[in-house]
Parts: C-alpha cells; structure tokens; sequence
C-alpha cells in the first residue's frame, strides 16, 4: 500500500513519541548528559539486515539500557521500531554516492520490517536552536546533498519566520530522493509549540499548545525506502505461523537477528491459494499438510 509521504512522516513521528512517552516522565530525574562527552559513530543504511548494523557498529544485543547502545532483541517485534532515545550519536547516512553525515544528535529511531531497515528517523544537535541558525545548517546541508546528487522532487522553502509554520509549529519543507530510491525529508517545529522532553522529541501538545512559541526550533530528518521488500504476507505472517502457528502473533526481532535469510520456501511451508487469503495482507505460505 502506498502511503502519502506527509502522512507517513506524521505517522513516524507519533510513533517516536508513542515509544518515549514512559520514557519521559523519568527522564528529569538524569544527571548526567551523553552531550558533554564525545559522540559515538553510528553508520546505517536503508535495504540492510538489523544483524549487519548491529555488527558494523558493534552494539550489543540483550535487556534495554538507558542511554546506551543495546538492542533488545527479545522485546522488539518484528515491525516495531529500534530506538536510541537519550544518547549522543554522530550519524553517518550510507548510500552509495549520495552518502553524508550529520551533526550529532540525541535520538536516533529506526523502522524495521523482518529485520531489514526500512526507516531513519534522527533529530541532529543537543538542544532546539534559532530560526537563522537552524537555517545556515539547512542551507549548507542541503547544498551538500544535491551536490552528492540527491534530487529535490518538490520546491524547497526553507522557513525563514513564524508565518511560514502551521498551528503546530511545524513545517515540512524538504522532499528529495537518492539515485537508489531513498527519500528525505525535513522537518522543523518551534520547540515552545508542545511539552519538551530532555531528548528534544516533541510530544504532541495535550492543551492547544499553550506553552506558546519559543522562536527555537528542532529538525527531524528522515531516510525512508519507499520500496519494501519485505511484507506481511511475503514473510512477516509465515514466519510467524512457522513458529507460533498464529498470524497475529509478533515475532521477537531475535528471530530475524539469528537468521535473517529466513523464507517460507526454506522452511519447506507451501502457498496458499487466492481462495485462502482473505485479504491482500493474508499469508502466501501455510504449513504443509500432516
């Protein structure tokens, strides 16, 4: 199903907020901040297995970790999102010649589906800046993008005063795509238009925005493969009726982790026939007659 880009990204940012509510709620409680030490490389591509990312960036595997570099394998599905929510990340994008880094940021969310990496999403920098700031970094980074050969697919307008924002505080104003079929976006929200977090995700106001504008701002950044190779009924449902024998139930990412080239054919299942799936997201596969 194709999703509309705008919608996508609103849709990615609740998620990140839906996934560092609980978080929040404890987070004053820290005394120390990952920004005042040196930040640590992360290196990622969209298309790539979560095994190849974790190794190339030697993260660990096991129980979640405040503000370290774990991925809890056992506690993520395999649709749900991996998440460095109070860290101190230098964040380089791999895509071929259209590869570039970014300035450290605190959160780094990551889409997966079945184990392959589908979605970034990073906020760079260690606190919301000022319009005319956050505008010579865009300027500069979009300028370092095209010249890689990223190619803008709609007029970009950097916003340049508090007209230029919705009721929200946001705008979305960058749209471009790789030569490999990546799409980034930008987006920057007045940081005083919803609760703040330590981790500078804005959560979405729960009294009309009442807190007013601060005239600082944060940037998101999102990497997306429009492309998935990877869908429910191709792999996500059969694994899953493989191991549990229930479509609905999620899979541990651990499974895909330990074996990421898993595929209904080496499991020895069978397809099913047009008449057998209800639905377009139905499983292909089922398990063999006894």
């Amino acid at each position: 199903m194709v999703v509309n880009k705008k919608r996508k990204l609103s849709i990615l940012t609740a998620m990140i907020v839906l996934s560092l509510s609980i978080w929040g709620l404890f987070s004053m409680f820290k005394n120390t901040d990952p920004a005042d030490s040196a930040p640590r490389t992360i290196k990622i591509s969209t298309g790539e297995t979560v095994k190849s990312f974790i190794e190339q960036n030697d993260l660990q595997i096991g129980p979640w970790v405040q503000k370290g570099y774990v991925v809890d394998a056992d506690d993520i599905a395999d649709i749900s999102p991996i998440i460095f929510d109070d860290n101190w990340i230098k964040l380089e994008v791999e895509d071929g010649a259209q590869s570039f880094e970014l300035p450290p940021g605190r959160t780094l969310f990551i889409s997966q589906t079945a184990g392959l990496i589908d979605g970034i999403a990073f906020r760079p920098f260690a606190k919301a800046k000022p319009l005319s700031e956050m505008q010579a970094f865009i300027t500069k980074l979009l300028g370092t993008l095209e010249a890689k050969g990223w190619q803008p697919t709609s007029k970009i307008k950097i916003p340049s005063m508090p007209d230029d924002f919705d009721l929200g505080g946001k705008s979305l104003f960058a749209d471009l795509e790789s030569a490999s079929g990546n799409t980034l976006q930008m987006q920057l929200q007045d940081y005083g238009a919803a609760p703040k977090q330590e981790s500078y995700i804005i959560a979405p106001s729960t009294n009309g925005g009442s807190n007013g504008p601060s005239h600082t701002y944060v940037l998101l950044i999102t990497i997306d493969k429009l492309k998935v190779s990877r869908t429910y009924a191709d792999l996500i449902l059969p694994r899953r009726i493989f191991v549990f024998g229930d479509p609905s139930k999620r899979l541990p990412l651990r499974y895909w982790i330990d074996d990421p080239d898993w595929t209904p054919e080496k499991a020895g299942m069978v397809p099913t026939t047009p008449e057998e799936r209800a639905n377009v997201e139905s499983s292909k596969w089922k398990m063999p007659p006894k």
